[in-house]
């Protein structure tokens, strides 16, 4: 063990990726890199807290179950590991269009992060160290100038030399804890909280927030009248999130939540309390977020609402803790009482934990790359909540990505960029890196252009090839893939091909299906665009039909039901792609760009996009400030 000059600490151990955070993104982020051969290490203030939920019990939901599917498809683990601890599984929108059909699964909170500390410990390659990360080792690349990040530094003094750094830190960093008058310095669940890292991020230069976010409490389910409330239970059949599950061996017995709601009583009580609230009392100073508001900001911003919903699901099969959704506070724990006290079902309830908000500290995401790397330094990445977003799905897609590219760095590989025409990752890495986020960016169906095209359905068809260059989906896996492509290509042509008889035998079988007589002429593929009909109600006017598995079929009649859609949506992705494929060399002075109004040339220099369509996305830069970038890059290129 060799000395540094004293005071700088020693040098523990060397390796080529040093994690920090072991949430959601940094679990992703050690396996990418661990399974694609390089040397890891991954810090965690605490070997507890590894893929620690620490607030709701569930993965997937609106737009987050497609970045599940997403993820899974470019070889990450989430969807593996809820597939082994789910507890109750739905699928939403269901009534709706297959683009915004979304998985939504129930958790086994302790039994997900078992799972995932298993998969951590049995991963080759991979390290898992409890300390916390207080400092950079740093150097001057001298091919670029930059400030190249070596290595880490514990708080003991221990040092790690590594090649990147991934910075997955959630919400740990100066975090502290409000509920009512009451303040504690601990990061969530009452863990450790990581208060070295934000003066070495500073130091660097770094431009830091503070955000804040919140969780309800927990109740002892013991104490809840489940009578008074409505049962919501789990689907039939469930739908696996990963890939390579077998749909047979996710039918399980599932467990039921529950749907009660506030009141009147609810809301005067927290009204007249409100003077005590943190978040009304100006004692906190971190932004929350405007889509998972506590219960305070929807009685204060929602006036008008005379109740809202609220859902109590449990926590696991081994505890009697039950979440309380959709009513999370920061008022102080009498409050509390009363005001949970007040909702049906809840009237004798006892708190298992109280609710309570978070602050702490991230990054301004606009100072990265697509790639998750920071812009102005080498060997240096960051996902999850330290770029500015909040929940589980959104990290591990991020720590993911930033996993990869860490990866390909090293090993000299182009990066993976996933855009928005492609995928929910790529909709939200470009948001977080070219938008002006104030407040916690959570995903939505509605942030994204194409979603008629980004179904949780085709994240397989959509994103596989990129997790196969990167290395972590197998070559008989993405044969697999392709044969599901090819398979759906020669069946959708096979009905369009196939005519069907106008007998009195296809009449009739039509119309006890609803649906209207035959025309001469008509193929399968215009029967199966009725609404009313589907692939296997076709098999009566199909006799020479062969089997394909079932994951073709769905492709098959969401391909022709809205074939119209999607050719309309695939030609508003060819326009996009005109003005992403044009890049921006990283060496453009902007200086240069006549006509450029101030305030563009001002947000191009900060930004720096490395395309004219992620320029395009930059507040404040205009489509006539883009109109004479691509003249000037027209010039340029002709030098």
């Amino acid at each position: 063990m060799d000395q540094l000059e004293k005071n700088k600490g020693y040098i523990i151990d060397q390796a080529d990726v040093c994690v920090v955070g072991a949430g959601h993104a940094g679990c992703e982020a050690a396996l990418a890199c661990a399974r694609l051969g390089l040397n890891t290490i991954i810090f965690t203030v605490s070997v507890d807290s590894i893929a620690l939920m620490p607030c709701n019990p569930n993965i997937g939901g609106t737009s987050k179950g497609h970045l599940v599917r997403e993820l899974d498809a470019l070889g990450g683990q989430m969807a593996k590991t809820i597939d082994k601890t789910f507890i109750q599984s739905k699928m939403l929108n269901k009534s709706k269009g297959p683009a915004v059909h979304s998985l939504r699964a129930q958790a086994d909170k302790s039994e997900y992060s078992r799972e995932m500390r298993k998969t951590l410990e049995a991963q080759e390659n991979l390290t898992i160290k409890q300390a916390e990360v207080c400092d950079f080792i740093t150097e001057t690349d001298e091919s670029t100038d930059k400030v190249r990040i070596t290595g880490v530094k514990t708080f003991t003094g221990g040092i790690y030399k590594c090649k990147a750094v991934i910075l997955c830190t959630g919400t740990y960093l100066r975090a502290r804890c409000l509920c009512g008058e009451t303040i504690t310095y601990t990061g969530p669940n009452g863990l450790q909280a990581a208060n070295h890292l934000s003066d070495a991020l500073k130091n660097l230069g770094i431009e830091m927030r503070r955000f804040k976010t919140g969780t309800p409490a927990r109740m002892d389910g013991r104490t809840l009248d489940y009578s008074k409330m409505q049962e919501q239970k789990g689907d039939e059949k469930v739908v696996p999130f990963s890939f390579s599950t077998n749909p047979e061996d996710v039918q399980i017995d599932q467990v039921s939540c529950y749907l009660t709601y506030t009141n009147e009583k609810t809301h005067e009580i927290i009204r007249n309390n409100l003077d005590r609230s943190p978040i009304y009392a100006g004692i906190i100073e971190g932004t929350g977020p405007r889509y998972c508001p506590s219960i305070e900001d929807k009685v204060v911003k929602f006036a008008d609402k005379d109740r809202h919903q609220i859902f109590i699901e449990p926590e696991g099969l081994h505890t009697n803790e039950m979440y309380v959704g959709g009513m999370s506070s920061s008022l102080p724990e009498d409050v509390q009482l009363a005001m949970y006290r007040t909702v049906p079902g809840l009237e004798n309830c006892k708190i298992v934990r109280n609710a309570y908000a978070i602050e702490y500290d991230c990054i301004n995401p606009n100072q990265l790359y697509p790639t998750l790397a920071f812009k102005n330094f080498s060997g240096l990445y960051a996902a999850g909540q330290f770029n500015g977003s909040s929940g589980y799905e959104e990290a591990a897609a991020q720590g993911l990505i930033a996993g990869i590219n860490a990866a390909m760095e090293i090993k000299g590989k182009d990066p993976v960029i996933i855009n928005r025409s492609e995928g929910y990752i790529g909709v939200l890495i470009d948001d977080l890196v070219t938008k002006e986020n104030f407040e916690p960016y959570r995903m939505m169906t509605s942030r994204s252009e194409y979603r008629l095209l980004l179904r949780q359905d085709n994240a397989d068809l959509r994103l596989s090839k990129k997790g196969f260059y990167a290395g972590l989906i197998s070559k008989s896996w993405y044969d697999g893939v392709l044969a599901k492509e090819n398979g759906t290509r020669r069946e959708i042509e096979r009905l369009k091909n196939v005519s069907v008889g106008a007998s009195k035998k296809n009449q009739e079988f039509l119309e006890s299906c609803g649906s209207t007589p035959l025309k001469t002429g008509t193929n399968l593929a215009e029967l199966l665009c009725r609404p009313e009909l589907d692939y296997k109600m076709l098999a009566e006017l199909d006799p020479d039909r062969k089997w394909i598995p079932d994951d073709v079929i769905e492709q098959v009649e969401i391909e022709i039901k809205y074939e119209g859609y999607i050719k309309r949506q695939l030609h508003q992705v060819e326009q996009f792609k005109k003005i992403e494929n044009k890049k921006i060399p990283p060496e453009i002075d902007y200086d240069d760009v006549n006509s450029l109004r101030l305030e563009a040339r001002a947000k191009l220099k900060e930004f720096k996009p490395i395309s004219v369509g992620q320029a395009s996305r930059i507040s404040g830069v205009s489509p006539a400030d883009i109109s004479v970038l691509l003249i000037y890059l027209e010039q340029y290129y002709k030098k």
